[in-house]
């Protein structure tokens, strides 16, 4: 499968201007992606506060860094508009852990792997979702690096920035998607018992 990348403009946020300016953009719109990525831990017990929020429209990524702009204001406004939908896949255990930087009322926001899972699809993930649906393969390689360090590499803002685009991307699918997936594995499952 070919890999699937964001090609538009990427920005990091890395001051109280720029976020000022990223928050102008993202307000105008009805629907962003939205993700989160943390410094990752390798050891049990061990876990690391959220490092940045990927914020994207289908032409724009902006990846705020949290070490620079605190999640607060603007930031957690826009993340509690009712009027604006946060498209992102696993999103309430972005929003429990951004809830333990600064505690807010989320709004809006369309979880992709929990609408599959409602449908009875299994491999829900955004990798699976995007050869599901785009024919095309979600690099992660980047996702065990260091979200914390002050200068992300190329590598890293191309991962972050797609991983908040491609779940734009998927809405659609998902949403148009009536497939019945228990009916199916139920299917699956009879016919397997006929074999044996």
């Amino acid at each position: 499968m070919e890999p699937i990348s964001f090609q538009g403009t990427i920005t990091v946020v890395d001051s109280i201007a720029k976020s000022e300016q990223a928050l102008d953009v993202l307000f105008k719109q009805k629907v962003i992606g939205f993700d989160t990525e943390s410094r990752p831990a390798f050891f049990k017990g061990q876990k690391f506060p959220v490092s940045i929020i990927q914020l994207a429209t289908n032409d724009e990524a902006f990846i705020f860094q949290l070490r620079f702009v605190p999640f607060a204001g603007r930031l957690v406004e826009l993340l509690s508009n009712p009027d604006i939908i946060k498209v992102g896949v696993g999103v309430q255990d972005d929003i429990r852990r951004l809830n333990e930087l600064y505690r807010f009322k989320q709004s809006s926001f369309y979880d992709l792997s929990a609408e599959m899972k409602k449908k009875g699809l299994i491999q829900s993930g955004a990798r699976a979702l995007t050869a599901r649906y785009l024919g095309r393969k979600l690099v992660k390689s980047a996702q065990k690096t260091n979200w914390a360090h002050s200068h992300l590499t190329e590598r890293q803002l191309e991962y972050a920035a797609t991983d908040a685009w491609i779940c734009l991307q998927l809405i659609d699918y998902v949403k148009n998607d009536n497939t019945d997936y228990f009916a199916l594995r139920k299917q699956a499952e009879q016919e397997e018992e006929k074999k044996d």
